[in-house]
């Protein structure tokens, strides 16, 4: 196992900021450059895909903006959401079309009540949430009119990829707040981010418990070949209110 990762019973919203806002350079670069392979070849083509004729779209926890930016088009208005000030402050530098919004999607739907949108999107986001209740009724409201599409990392198989998977504090069926050196296919940072372990069904009842149906669930692979990992490393849901 990885002797860098920590187990913790909680953390605050505060600090799992800070460290998005120091990684928040490095990681933009390796995706402007296109040094991301799981972010280029399998995650972003998902949401592309799936965008329709939907003429407002918000993206929850939009990180530096580099999704947000592929999803203008002529006449459509979208809105990126992210508490990280820092991964803000480079969404605007590159993407001066969409409006970025320093908040968490929390905070963003209690200030912006009757807010809707045709399209959320929320992409790797899930896991980092500390109160996925709280988020998946966020996501609801703000999807009543139209659809929501999110990926996450694979609760059955991501513990394997990072390696804390045999360790014998881990159980899959427990919530686990993990803090560990954030790492992609091609690239390990040295610096530290959070995430928290959800077995899947805890996903799939949050899902249903605000309102939402899921309409499409895909298990994806990430981009190496099966001989380096075998299995699915994330999974992409698309849901939509329930008796829509």
């Amino acid at each position: 196992m990885n002797e860098e990762i920590r187990f913790l019973t909680e953390k605050s919203q505060a600090a799992v900021t800070r460290e998005w806002d120091i990684i928040a350079p490095e990681r933009d670069a390796q995706i402007a450059s296109d040094h991301d392979a799981s972010f280029s070849r399998v995650l972003e083509p998902w949401f592309l895909s799936r965008l329709g004729e939907s003429r407002s779209i918000l993206d929850v926890g939009c990180g530096t903006g580099r999704l947000t930016s592929k999803l203008q088009r002529s006449n459509r208005q979208v809105i990126g959401l992210d508490p990280s000030a820092s991964s803000i402050e480079i969404a605007r530098s590159h993407d001066v079309r969409s409006d970025y919004v320093v908040a968490t999607v929390e905070e963003w739907t209690a200030e912006n009540p009757h807010a809707r949108f045709d399209l959320v999107v929320a992409n790797m986001v899930l896991m980092d949430a500390l109160h996925i209740d709280e988020m998946f009724a966020a996501l609801a409201h703000l999807s009543q009119r139209g659809r929501l599409l999110v990926t996450f990392t694979h609760p059955a198989f991501w513990p394997d990829y990072w390696g804390y998977a045999s360790h014998p504090n881990f159980n899959y069926s427990d919530e686990i707040f993990v803090e560990a050196p954030f790492k992609t296919a091609s690239f390990e940072y040295s610096l530290t981010t959070t995430h928290v372990h959800r077995p899947l069904g805890r996903y799939i009842q949050g899902l249903q418990n605000s309102g939402l149906e899921i309409s499409c669930f895909e298990e994806l692979r990430g981009p190496e070949t099966p001989e380096v990992f075998p299995f699915p490393r994330f999974i992409g849901i698309e849901a939509v209110p329930r008796n829509a």
